[in-house]
């Protein structure tokens, strides 16, 4: 390894190995430190060829365009040498980058970005994963876990991905709670005549056949958790989209599971505040996503 990547140059490759794309903000918000002093670094990593940099503007309203950091294959190999990661470490090709996946997996970040604010702000949880896609073995090394659903049903079957899971502990309690997260950038049908597996209708079908079928015990190694249900959360990207999915859900009982807010709630007071409308219900006071039992 290059003498001069020091310690927090380590960091920065993991987080983004991690979290596969972020930007400037995003990694200082995960490093506590400055804007600057990470750009001041990412030149560095930049120029040794361990990360791949662009330009892209956030979101589809006008602004600032923010860079964003890809890792290189460069890196992966220096942290896997460091046994930092136990796995083959996915990696973006710059070419597969669009303007939607961008906007959504930069999304995705930022709720597990405001996910570690509620562990450090609430001493007696404990949240795994912290990122995307990976957990931490005994050796202390990041290990990729399968979260593929199949859902199975007389004539068909439907596996796919959801775009978070993850667990919530309380140690007081000694109780915990798996989530399922659906980031929807409102770029999909609410319902269609056809079974689109990208209909949120048609999503919404499937999580309520895991619920029903308990496939989500799966889990239950993985996370070392004994499971008795889980919580599905929807993330959209406005008000707006949160008041369609919001009708939509309550009109597809059971659905008491399905916890929905927007962006805007989640920048502004945090996931752990009362912004979320649990079973779709508008007409309902928001609810905070951990209650004090943390009961299904």
């Amino acid at each position: 390894m290059n003498s001069r990547i020091n310690r927090g140059d380590m960091e920065i490759l993991s987080l983004i190995a991690l979290y596969r794309i972020l930007t400037v903000s995003q990694l200082a918000a995960l490093t506590q430190r400055s804007r600057q002093v990470i750009r001041r670094r990412l030149r560095y990593l930049s120029g040794e060829g361990l990360i791949i940099n662009r330009m892209r503007g956030y979101g589809r309203s006008s602004g600032r365009p923010e860079e964003i950091i890809l890792l290189a294959e460069k890196s992966a190999g220096i942290l896997k040498d460091e046994r930092l990661f136990s796995d083959s470490i996915p990696l973006i090709s710059p070419k597969n980058i669009d303007a939607i996946t961008v906007d959504h997996d930069l999304l995705i970040n930022w709720f597990y970005i405001h996910l570690i604010q509620v562990e450090n702000s609430i001493p007696d949880l404990t949240i795994k994963p912290w990122s995307p896609g990976f957990l931490m073995n005994n050796q202390g090394s990041h290990v990729f876990f399968d979260s593929r659903i199949r859902v199975e049903s007389d004539d068909d079957s439907i596996e796919f991905i959801p775009d978070g899971i993850f667990t919530i502990w309380h140690k007081g309690l000694e109780k915990g709670l798996l989530f399922f997260l659906e980031v929807d950038m409102d770029t999909e049908p609410v319902a269609s005549l056809d079974r689109n597996p990208k209909d949120i209708r048609q999503k919404i079908l499937n999580y309520q056949a895991i619920f029903r079928n308990s496939h989500y015990k799966r889990f239950e190694k993985i996370f070392q958790l004994k499971l008795n249900g889980f919580r599905l959360l929807f993330l959209t990207n406005s008000p707006a989209r949160s008041a369609s999915l919001s009708r939509l859900v309550q009109e597809m009982p059971p659905s008491d599971f399905i916890w929905l807010t927007n962006q805007e709630k989640m920048f502004s007071d945090g996931l752990s505040a009362e912004i979320w409308a649990r079973g779709g219900k508008t007409d309902r006071p928001p609810q905070p996503i951990i209650g004090s039992d943390l009961a299904i």
